[in-house]
């Protein structure tokens, strides 16, 4: 039950922000470090390309940043966890400043 609340409240977190609109530069800046991050350690498989469609059409940087369990799921599977692990912590630095920090947080204590 608590994993709900807590879902629920990032949901609304993230729509109650008082932020500006993210950049579209910095949008493709991040989309093209997790396309960049797929392309340089899969090989052509089918799971990658289900998440390089789901990364290529995210509308918004809220959407990468929770993709970001995808690529390590599929980043593990190919690749070894602690690579995968590695690469992530490296693209979730992309996100500094375009989420909610409290967001940042967790995901800083999980790794």
């Amino acid at each position: 039950m608590g994993w709900k609340i807590s879902r629920i409240s990032t949901s609304l977190m993230g729509l109650l922000r008082e932020t500006e609109k993210d950049s579209p530069q910095e949008l493709e800046r991040i989309r093209s470090g997790i396309v960049d991050c797929i392309a340089r350690y899969m090989n052509d498989h089918n799971e990658q390309r289900a998440v390089w469609r789901k990364v290529l059409y995210a509308p918004d940087i809220q959407t990468l940043w929770y993709l970001r369990s995808d690529v390590m799921h599929l980043l593990s599977d190919h690749c070894g966890e602690p690579l995968a692990s590695e690469k992530i912590q490296a693209l979730t630095e992309m996100f500094r400043g375009h989420i909610p920090a409290a967001q940042f947080a967790s995901a800083q204590r999980r790794s």
